[in-house]
């Protein structure tokens, strides 16, 4: 996959639930196949003052580039990134918990 585009969501610290979040961060990749239509993958890239992540967002790719819009549109409310921030961290937990 390459990396097609990225839109900073957040770039000033703030704390959540007791860590401080530096930079989140939507990232788009051109899935390549041999297909001739394309196909994008949307990720979350998260970093805190001791870790970072990076996690596919949709959790299956796209052949309509205009999502990647309607997701950092989504991104810049509230809501959507305070639940987007949450299933991050519950990721992050798993991996440390597991690690």
């Amino acid at each position: 996959m390459n990396l097609n585009r990225t839109k900073v969501i957040l770039d000033n610290k703030f704390e959540f639930e007791g860590r401080v979040v530096k930079k989140i961060e939507l990232r788009e990749y051109e899935k390549k196949d041999n297909n001739i239509s394309k196909e994008y993958v949307l990720k979350i890239y998260l970093t805190t003052e001791n870790e970072e992540i990076e996690l596919d967002y949709l959790g299956k790719p796209v052949s309509n580039n205009q999502v990647f819009d309607d997701v950092c549109n989504f991104l810049s409310n509230y809501n959507g990134l305070t639940s987007t921030i949450n299933r991050i961290f519950i990721e992050l937990d798993g991996k440390l918990n597991c690690g």
